[in-house]
C-alpha cells in the first residue's frame, strides 16, 4: 500500500530571523531538486514558502520573526525518494548553520512519520502523547459489543493488545505481570480468581496456565479473553 512520508526539521535561532536572507540562502537547494517556489509574506508574522516537485512531493518552509524556522516535507514513502529527502534535509541543515553564523540555539530533526501505511504504528496515550511501536503485523482485529479489539505483533514487545486504541498489555510485560502476582510460584489450581480492571487484567494469560477453578474478570469482555488466550 502506498504511504506518505512526512519529515520535519526545526531550527530555533538565537536572534530574530532574517526571512529574506534565509529564503535566498536556501533557494538553490530546492531548485536543484526541480521544485518550484511560491512565497507568502506577512508584515508582522514572517514568511511561508512552498516548494513543489513534479513527482508530487512538496515542502513548506515557515519562518517566524522571533527566530523559529520550520521545514515540513512530504513525499511518497519509497526507498529512492527517502534518500532524496534525507539528502535535501542534510543540505538545508548545513546551509542554515552557515546562514545563522553559529547563532542556532537548537536543531531538531525527528524520525519521519509514515502516514497511510498498511500497518498503523502510531497510538496516542491517555494523556495526549504519541507513541510509535515497531509493529509489523496485525494479528487480530475485531469489534465486540463494547469496544474494538486489536492484537498487533511487535519485534520488540511481542504481541500487543489495544482496546479501542489504548494499549493495555504487551507480552514484554511478563516481569511486571509476575511481580503483581507475587513471587510467581503461587498455586492457583482449583481456586476461584477475581481480576479487577482491563489493564492489569492481562495477568489472566499467566493465571490461566495454572488451571484455576474459576476466573472472573471485571470490566473486560469475553472476546478480549478469547483473543488473549489464542494470540498472547
Amino acid at each position: 500500500m502506498a504511504a506518505a512520508r512526512h519529515s520535519t526539521l526545526d531550527f530555533m535561532l538565537g536572534a530574530k530571523a532574517d526571512g529574506e536572507t534565509i529564503l535566498k540562502g536556501l533557494q538553490s537547494i530546492f531548485q536543484e531538486q526541480g521544485m518550484t517556489e511560491s512565497v507568502h509574506t506577512w508584515q508582522d508574522h514572517g514568511y511561508l514558502a512552498t516548494y513543489i516537485n513534479k513527482n508530487g512531493s512538496f515542502a513548506n518552509l515557515r519562518i517566524y520573526p522571533h527566530g523559529l524556522v520550520l521545514l515540513d516535507l512530504q513525499s511518497y514513502d519509497g526507498d529512492a525518494q527517502g534518500k532524496e529527502v534525507d539528502s535535501l534535509l542534510n543540505k538545508v541543515e548545513e546551509r542554515m548553520k552557515e546562514l545563522s553564523q553559529d547563532s542556532t540555539e537548537r536543531v531538531k530533526r525527528l524520525p519521519p512519520i509514515v502516514r497511510g501505511g498498511a500497518i498503523d504504528r502510531y497510538w496516542p496515550t491517555a494523556d495526549g502523547r504519541l507513541v510509535e511501536y515497531d509493529i509489523d503485523k496485525v494479528v487480530y482485529d475485531e469489534d465486540s459489543p463494547y469496544q474494538n479489539i486489536k492484537i498487533l505483533h511487535s519485534k520488540q514487545f511481542g504481541s500487543i493488545i489495544l482496546l479501542s486504541g489504548d494499549v493495555n498489555l504487551v507480552e514484554s510485560d511478563l516481569a511486571y505481570t509476575r511481580a503483581i502476582m507475587g513471587s510467581g510460584k503461587e498455586d492457583y489450581s482449583g481456586k476461584d480468581v477475581l481480576i479487577l480492571g482491563g489493564g492489569d487484567g492481562g495477568i489472566l494469560c499467566e493465571i490461566v496456565k495454572l488451571k484455576p477453578k474459576m476466573v472472573t474478570m471485571v470490566e473486560i469482555d469475553q472476546m478480549v479473553i478469547d483473543g488473549c488466550k489464542k494470540y498472547m
